[in-house]
């Protein structure tokens, strides 16, 4: 039995030095609750306001138009509030991306696309700081192609004003931090911020992977996690706003709970009169050209919509 033991200690030996890294080196590769999480979706706390439709709280709202309140919503995207074809949440916004779409000027159109404030409770316009979370459910299978829009917040001088900051439009008197999956579900943060500001090229250095262009948006920390496909992911985005002139805004996100992109130094407001408006609502394949098309019918699941005011003005 002595020989046995002996190459027993050495097999087990040559296991430990080939293991795999802890999953913890890898926020994609987290385990993921089955149900919404609050921790998740408010990573940095509850603040001062808050509200949810995760059902696990007494004070939990219903995913609704009631409760979101859309605005300027594209009349071709309709969206629906359904169940989720793998029971991990109770109720979802479903978005359909059909076989050939792209940006929503294209035909055929796919995704959503609205603005939401939210509970007139909330008002986000108060805010200095705030949070805004949710799980996004990709089917198994799901092809990413090379990348499509997905929700976050923006805001700007003007309610009217503030949502000009997307599409190629980049604007001094608006914002908007959305988020981004790539090819292979690689995830990012995609920024809209005020361009006559140098400081705001601190996105253009984030690990492990930034983009900037004079023209669309920037890629920020490309690849520092990844979308699971036919599983949830759970996300949640901190934007702070800068003092009026000063070099100070933040952005940050949270992937299963953990920082996974976080840069400062940031403006997000060209004055005192700049605020957080809402949730931009905004879903879709591209990228501007068909290569960046949906190659079949396609879905995507929304589920757990939360938003904190963490710091108020």
């Amino acid at each position: 039995m002595a020989p046995f033991n002996a190459l027993s200690t050495i097999l087990l030996g040559l296991a430990a030095q080939t293991s795999m890294p802890p999953t913890s080196a890898f926020p994609h590769l987290e385990p993921r609750a089955t149900k919404c999480t609050m921790a998740y979706l408010f990573p940095s706390g509850q603040g001062s306001k808050w509200w949810t439709t995760c059902p696990n709280t007494s004070k939990a709202l219903p995913l609704s138009d009631a409760t979101l309140r859309p605005t300027n919503n594209i009349a071709a995207l309709p969206h629906a509030y359904v169940g989720v074809p793998d029971g991990g949440a109770d109720t979802a916004l479903k978005a359909h991306y059909p076989e050939g779409s792209y940006i929503p000027s294209k035909q055929p159109q796919g995704g959503l696309s609205f603005y939401a404030p939210g509970p007139a409770g909330v008002d986000l316009t108060t805010a200095k700081e705030a949070t805004f979370g949710y799980r996004v459910w990709f089917p198994a299978g799901f092809d990413f192609v090379k990348g499509g829009k997905l929700p976050g917040l923006y805001g700007g001088d003007s309610a009217s004003g503030s949502i000009s900051c997307s599409g190629g439009s980049r604007n001094d008197a608006c914002f908007s931090v959305r988020m981004m999956w790539r090819t292979d579900g690689a995830g990012e943060v995609y920024t809209y911020l005020p361009p006559s500001y140098p400081a705001n090229d601190n996105v253009c250095n984030v690990p492990p992977q930034s983009e900037c262009n004079p023209t669309y948006g920037a890629s920020v920390g490309r690849g520092s996690f990844a979308f699971a496909s036919g599983g949830w992911t759970s996300v949640s985005e901190r934007v702070r706003l800068n003092d009026a002139g000063q070099e100070n805004g933040e952005i940050e996100l949270f992937v299963n709970g953990k920082s996974v992109v976080n840069v400062g130094g940031l403006v997000l407001r060209d004055s005192s009169a700049g605020r957080i408006r809402g949730i931009m609502m905004q879903t879709f394949f591209g990228g501007s050209t068909s290569d960046w098309a949906s190659p079949k019918d396609q879905d995507v699941y929304f589920a757990d919509l939360s938003v904190a005011i963490t710091e108020t003005l």
